[in-house]
């Protein structure tokens, strides 16, 4: 067929795109639905299917020749500025203002091109990040130096150590590291909190996103993707878990760790440690610049909304309620500056997973406190299914313009 070859440049453009979703965070569900609206504005008839660690398109070029596509690619990161751009890229291509070709080597160039925030900067977003978490969570001053300190080490590591056989054991390593720094120091001063210090260091590296996104795609049928994700996420709080357990019990064997009884941070300083916390999100997300208002009101208002309503319904009605102000609110950000949800609504439910939930249920399994596990582990499935559901009751208040 003469339109063969303009077919298949469609093609690499449909699956450059897929490449560049799935490489900067978004779910297996979001990522099919986007290329399926896609290719209905390209007259492409394809059927897709996405996988944590690949994604697959099938494509019918004329009634009698079809072909499957597949890309194999790691776990991606999130980064909000190439995802911002890669789906101005899909509007400008679909409203027929760029070319095919030219969307083409436009992706090419989002895909090749550095992060804008250095590993560097990421690094010092992880000490903003872990300090000013330690203040939330009730911590005192010197509770927030070393996790800010502990934050640099294991920002530090997790940059430059690149040994593959450190990969498979690396969050259990850092969890040791931290677990036993934190204890050992407890035992000479008796006013810090090691817990809070535990969780304030290792809560970036808690796959509390991932398993809300897994639960997710197992809500909306994508059971292989789903499944996938969640057994990933699975196994690296079981290895946070157990590096924490070994760094706590080490410790106590050659100190004596106190604890001190936890504070109400004043409220104030809870407020700027909070833009703290959502400025950090601007750095680690990788976003633009120009998103960082829209970031820092998008975790403070739903922290706050969140507190609220625990303090009335409870943790899980709380969930429920938030994250449908999540949902609604994120798309009418969508709609009306014509940008991804997800600018959005990342920052405001990493402030809500169930991750450091999860983290501390297989705690107390590790320490054969095996009731209060099994049910801090249910209440980790409950505050995530309560976060999806809310979610999509905000879709159904303010329906997404986009997939995104």
């Amino acid at each position: 067929m003469d339109n063969t070859p303009a077919i298949k440049q469609k093609i690499r453009f449909i699956m450059l795109i897929a490449k560049a979703l799935h490489r900067y965070g978004a779910s297996a569900d979001r990522i099919e639905n986007a290329l399926q609206v896609i290719s209905e504005k390209l007259k492409i008839e394809a059927s897709y299917f996405s996988l944590p660690t690949s994604i697959m398109g099938n494509f019918k070029v004329s009634d009698d020749d079809e072909f499957t596509r597949m890309e194999r690619l790691d776990p991606g990161k999130i980064n909000l500025e190439k995802l911002y751009y890669a789906d101005k890229t899909v509007d400008d291509v679909i409203d027929e203002k760029i070319s095919v070709a030219d969307g083409i080597q436009r992706l090419q160039f989002i895909i090749d091109k550095k992060p804008l925030h250095s590993d560097f900067s990421t690094i010092i977003s992880l000490i903003i990040l872990a300090s000013n978490i330690s203040l939330v969570l009730g911590g005192n001053l010197f509770d927030s130096l070393l996790a800010g300190f502990l934050g640099l080490v294991l920002g530090i590591f997790n940059s430059e150590v690149k040994i593959e056989r450190f990969d498979t054991i690396s969050e259990a390593l850092m969890a040791f590291t931290v677990a036993f720094t934190s204890f050992s120091f407890s035992s000479f001063y008796s006013g810090m909190h090691p817990n809070i210090i535990i969780l304030s260091t290792l809560i970036y590296f808690v796959p509390g996103l991932s398993l809300t996104m897994a639960i997710g795609e197992i809500s909306s049928q994508n059971l292989t993707a789903g499944t996938a994700r969640l057994m990933g996420a699975l196994v690296i709080l079981l290895k946070l878990a157990f590096g924490t357990y070994l760094g706590s019990i080490l410790a106590h064997y050659f100190f004596i760790p106190q604890g001190a009884d936890f504070e109400t941070t004043h409220e104030l300083v809870k407020f700027m440690a909070l833009l703290f916390i959502s400025f950090s999100f601007v750095i680690s997300f990788q976003a633009r610049w120009q998103e960082t208002i829209w970031i820092i009101l998008a975790g403070t208002t739903t922290f706050y909304i969140n507190s609220y309503v625990i303090s009335q319904l409870g943790q899980t009605a709380a969930t429920l309620i938030t994250g449908t102000y999540i949902g609604a609110g994120s798309n009418l950000y969508a709609r009306a500056l014509n940008r991804p949800s997800m600018i959005a609504s990342l920052p405001a439910i990493i402030l809500l997973v169930p991750g450091s939930i999860g983290f501390k249920g297989l705690e107390f399994l590790f320490s054969q406190n095996t009731v209060d596990g099994i049910n801090t582990l249910f209440n980790t499935i409950t505050i995530g299914l309560a976060l999806v559901a809310g979610t999509y009751f905000g879709n159904l208040i303010i329906r997404p313009k986009r997939s995104l």
